[in-house]
């Protein structure tokens, strides 16, 4: 999908939250968006983060590291 697309298609979700009327919809919604929230991947403790600078720094000091035109060759085939 393209970035427009996605962009197009969240303003088109906005637009709709905007003219629900029915306030048990509306909640229904909320709620599944604030669980989904909740149970991202994409959030850590302070603690968490720090362990894994820790380990990036590490990989970086043993030469565990790839060049980004080689990471660019490899998300074509993902």
């Amino acid at each position: 999908m393209s970035a427009t697309n996605f962009k197009l298609r969240k303003l088109s979700l906005v637009e709709y939250l905007l003219n629900i009327q029915d306030e048990d919809l509306f909640n229904a919604i909320a709620t599944k968006i604030e669980d989904s929230l909740k149970n991202s991947p994409n959030e850590f403790t302070q603690q968490e983060l720090i362990e894994r600078a820790q380990i990036s720094n590490l990989q970086i000091k043993e030469g565990k590291v790839i060049s980004h035109s080689d990471l660019e060759n490899q998300s074509l085939n993902w």
